[in-house]
């Protein structure tokens, strides 16, 4: 990811925008929904982990947790408010190859942080995805979906890509979603919808899948 877009998240958890302080301590519906399928004690990895409410819950649910961030402060004020042995913060740009092994993740979870890339690069991370994930793992994502009301919004940099604001979106489809799992998953729900998001109200596709 451009170094643009990491200083505009670095911004923001520094700035602790309202968004960002309501949030805190708060566990997303999609973090219980995943808690309910996968197994005990599962090794985790979380992409785009933000404020770290949803790694902190997962690790008070047993599991051990690799949370990551792009942003250099989420990481820093994370591990400040870090009081779990289970739970590891550690800034990674996933945009780029990880420094995991193969097959080391039970699940991967990925809220809202897989909407920022071209087309090539975010087939490229569902490569990696794919690669550090144990066959029979989880890959739970949610990304921001062509029927959000900031779809259209800013300038175009490709197809259902905009940024608006230094803010950089690519808005996902069902169909998309399917494209970018290929092969190498199966899976085991794939719905849209709507949910309010921090501020507002916002459209989404959401996805579990198996790795085969």
């Amino acid at each position: 990811m451009a170094n643009d877009q990491k200083q505009f998240w670095n911004n923001r958890h520094e700035l602790a925008s309202p968004a960002h302080v309501l949030a805190n301590g708060e566990v997303t519906a999609f973090a219980l929904e995943v808690q309910s399928v996968i197994s005990p004690q599962s090794v985790m990895l979380e992409i785009g982990c933000g404020v770290g409410n949803d790694s902190l819950y997962f690790a008070s649910k047993g599991h051990t947790v690799v949370s990551t961030d792009l942003s250099e402060v989420a990481i820093k004020k994370n591990k400040i408010r870090n009081n779990a042995d289970n739970v590891t913060f550690q800034v990674l740009d996933i945009s780029r190859p990880t420094p995991f092994e193969a097959m080391k993740f039970d699940v991967i979870y990925a809220r809202l942080s897989l909407h920022y890339f071209s087309d090539k690069v975010t087939k490229q991370i569902f490569k990696e995805l794919s690669r550090v994930l144990k066959p029979g793992g989880y890959l739970c994502f949610l990304c921001k979906s062509v029927d959000d009301t900031s779809y259209g919004k800013g300038v175009e940099l490709e197809k259902d890509m905009f940024e608006d604001a230094g803010h950089v979106r690519h808005f996902f489809s069902e169909k998309y979603a399917l494209e970018c799992l290929g092969k190498d998953f199966a899976v085991e729900l794939l719905q849209k919808g709507e949910e309010h998001f921090y501020t507002r109200d916002s459209a989404y596709v959401k996805v579990i899948a198996k790795r085969v």
